[in-house]
């Protein structure tokens, strides 16, 4: 497969010109060194924060950024870094009002099963945006086909006995997720006071009842994807429900410095649960958004899929594995719009989706660059990260990205000396904890619960670089 190349500015044009790349890395490790590669918490943005909003657009910043990030989902089919997605909404203005979806992958092209599957699900989208009314069927549609392209993934969240574990997990020895509800029911006898013992039996009623669906779900045999829907449509129902969020909202306060082991397996566990709900809350966000911006979906939406960047050889890494530099899924679509000419027919994206939170790197990219709203990170620094410098760029993007980059190694400059040992974080993109609204956003800072979740469950670097 045919790749861009990521050098191919002269030197005098160099976005290194003014911070050599070999010093800016050098920088980069020096800081990783002090504070195991994860230099700031994680952290939620609100888009009120940031104030390069349009009045042209149809959707919302938060509608933007939840329709890129849930589309962005959709497309990180398999596991591991190669998968990381990044999705850019255009919209059309009135003239032709419509919606493109410009994704970005890492290091590879996505496979026929996930462009057909994308095709099916913009193609009920658009039936929706043209009928009057919104039936059940409609939704369901939708969620067919997510929980059909995604019936590896949701096996592999549950752990099930279905699922065949992949080689970089081979070491792995967690528990299938069925036998992890115990945790959850005995917290239940923690969280509630004597006066609340109805509150406490319902909690636990609710727990086992979910809890018998996956043991079943285990000893089945027929149609999976029927199974799994109903799995995940029970899950969702269970996460969204009042005394389960009253219930994980006892639990995260629980959290002291350090959480017990008990404490970190059940909160572990309702992780997995939110990411299994998540399917279904998708398919019902993406239904709902269709029907409330009904002009932009009624044409279709067109797809596009940028051409990766080749990975560039590099000597200077904090890992000992780490040979190569990879230009991320997010820095590949800010520099396609930097690249792109202004047209009266589509409006520039203000947010990019991503199927995991920014890293470090890509979220101060996001912040420096200013065009684009940088709405969460989850901290950690990947020195295996570059940006393309290109002799299309013209000299105002040349100058801009100079600026960037000045901008990030100061900041890495800044921090260093002044950070602290911090474990691994959670990468993965998640709505736990967060608050959902009616119209089925997810908004709101990370809570103090949340702050120390980020900051537990550590793993071990692996030869794969995630975002």
């Amino acid at each position: 497969m045919s790749r861009l190349a990521v050098q191919t500015a002269c030197p005098e044009s160099s976005i290194w010109r003014d911070v050599p790349e070999a010093a800016f890395r050098q920088h980069l490790v020096d800081l990783e060194k002090q504070c195991n590669a994860v230099p700031i918490a994680s952290e939620v943005f609100t888009s009120s924060s940031w104030t390069h909003v349009s009045s042209q657009h149809k959707l919302s910043v938060e509608e933007e950024q939840q329709t890129a990030d849930d589309f962005a989902f959709l497309v990180a089919v398999n596991e591991g870094a190669q998968s990381v997605s990044a999705v850019c909404i255009e919209e059309n203005t009135i003239l032709s009002e419509g919606l493109t979806l410009r994704i970005a992958a890492l290091d590879t092209t996505l496979g026929d099963d996930v462009t057909q599957a994308l095709k099916s699900i913009c193609g009920h989208l658009t039936k929706i945006a043209n009928k009057t009314t919104q039936t059940p069927e409609d939704v369901e549609e939708v969620f067919h086909d997510i929980v059909a392209l995604h019936q590896y993934r949701l096996k592999g969240y549950m752990r099930s006995c279905k699922w065949t574990k992949p080689k970089h997990l081979a070491l792995s020895h967690k528990k299938p997720l069925w036998k992890d509800f115990p945790s959850l029911l005995h917290r239940a006898q923690h969280l509630y006071t004597k006066k609340e013992k109805q509150m406490r039996q319902q909690m636990e009623s609710s727990i086992s009842s979910l809890a018998l669906l996956y043991t079943m779900y285990e000893q089945q045999e027929g149609d999976e994807i029927m199974q799994l829907k109903h799995l995940v449509r029970a899950t969702y129902h269970f996460c969204i429900n009042h005394s389960t969020k009253d219930f994980v909202e006892r639990l995260l306060n629980s959290v002291g410095a350090t959480p017990t082991s008990q404490v970190q397996a059940a909160i572990n566990q309702y992780r997995q649960l939110e990411k299994i709900a998540a399917y279904y809350r998708i398919a019902t966000f993406l239904a709902r958004i269709a029907v409330k911006h009904s002009s932009l979906f009624k044409s279709g939406i067109a797809i596009d899929y940028l051409k990766p960047y080749e990975s560039t050889p590099t000597t200077i890494a904090h890992e000992s594995w780490a040979h190569t530099c990879h230009v991320h899924a997010e820095v590949q679509l800010a520099v396609h719009y930097d690249l792109k000419a202004s047209s009266a027919v589509t409006l520039r994206p203000r947010c990019i989706g991503t199927s995991k939170w920014l890293c470090f790197l890509c979220y101060s990219f996001l912040e420096a660059h200013g065009k684009f709203f940088p709405s969460k990170t989850h901290g950690k620094l990947y020195d295996q990260w570059t940006i393309p410098d290109l002799v299309e760029f013209d000299d105002e993007t040349v100058a801009r990205y100079r600026d960037v980059i000045a901008r990030i190694d100061s900041r890495v400059l800044e921090l260093d000396g002044n950070v602290f040992w911090r474990p691994e974080p959670l990468t993965s993109r998640q709505d736990f904890a967060l608050i959902h609204t009616d119209d089925g956003l997810v908004t709101g800072k990370l809570n103090t619960g949340l702050s120390k979740l980020a900051l537990s469950d550590s793993v071990e670097p692996t030869k794969e670089m995630a975002m």
